[in-house]
């Protein structure tokens, strides 16, 4: 009877500390949870990084709503292996998610950002087959031609940004796609003139070996004929050199029309990427109703460890 009384005691204490435990890590997962609310609303994607994964270690708090948070914020801290690991495990998890169609849009923009460009067209591609309603649509389609035109196919991509321009002449690639279209006549241009460069090039040494063969001739007893043929291949060569002289002329110029371009690539870019910060606002604003039901569950939350913490 002793020992069994000893046994009821032990037990006792031990589920005593298993409750306490358990309470004491749902207030570290609540705690973390609000922290990494908060990060996220003030933009401080590294800091909501940690806590989301921090909570994300608790099966209570799984769910479509974190994981999205999760992933969001590990895109814009440039966590791109985290966040296409954690994108496939949503789309595996979470198929049915109202975020799905996000997901899937993030997915192709990831591969992209990591130069996995043939991934990207296509899980870009799926993404455009699926939602061709989506607003993301135009955003998706100017991300496919960026990943042909960094494979050097430029004349799909070209085709694609005249797309953008035509079909969606209100969307915020439209300006990046026409500097784009330009890059890609300016690239034409300049190896137009380089294969007319080489084959005036090549016409003017085989005019240069003739003229030399024609001058060895002019001294021979054939003068009168020799003669005319060398003034012929000397005028021949007058007209070839001015060409030469123009073609890279043009190219000197192509060279400066270039480096003016590359400058005001780098603004372009600049654009492009205030453009992504601000489509990263348009999104959070987008999934206002959703974050503001988890503010408000992390609120409550916050109110409850507050009244925890004073009960105690």
């Amino acid at each position: 009877m002793k020992f069994f009384s000893k046994k009821i005691l032990i037990l006792s204490f031990i589920c005593s500390v298993f409750m306490n435990t358990v309470a004491f890590s749902s207030e570290v997962a609540d705690a973390s949870f609000v922290q990494g609310c908060q990060a996220y609303s003030r933009g401080e994607w590294t800091s909501a990084v940690f806590m989301f994964r921090k909570v994300a270690t608790y099966p209570e708090y799984e769910n479509p709503d974190l994981y999205y948070m999760l992933i969001t914020a590990e895109l814009y801290a440039n966590d791109y292996e985290s966040a296409l690991i954690n994108c496939d495990l949503f789309l595996k998890n979470y198929p049915s998610s109202m975020y799905v169609s996000r997901i899937c849009y993030t997915k192709g923009k990831i591969l992209y950002s990591l130069g996995q460009y043939e991934k990207s067209i296509v899980v870009l591609s799926d993404f455009c087959h699926q939602y061709p309603d989506d607003d993301l649509y135009p955003s998706a389609l100017f991300l496919i031609a960026e990943s042909l035109y960094a494979e050097f196919n430029y004349e799909e991509a070209e085709e694609i940004y005249q797309r953008i321009i035509n079909e969606y002449p209100d969307c915020d690639k439209v300006a990046a796609a026409q500097f784009r279209m330009e890059s890609i006549a300016q690239r034409s241009r300049e190896e137009k003139l380089l294969y007319l460069l080489k084959q005036t090039g090549e016409e003017y040494l085989a005019a240069k070996e003739d003229y030399e063969k024609q001058l060895k001739l002019y001294n021979s007893d054939a003068i009168n004929s020799t003669k005319d043929k060398l003034l012929d291949a000397q005028k021949r060569n007058k007209n070839l050199e001015d060409q030469i002289k123009d073609l890279e002329s043009q190219i000197n110029q192509l060279k400066e029309e270039k480096a003016f371009q590359e400058a005001e690539n780098q603004r372009i870019k600049q654009e492009i990427e205030n453009q992504r910060i601000e489509e990263s606002l348009k999104a959070m604003q987008q999934n206002s109703d959703e974050i503001k039901v988890i503010k408000e569950k992390a609120l409550l939350i916050q109110q409850l460890l507050n009244e925890r913490q004073q009960g105690e």
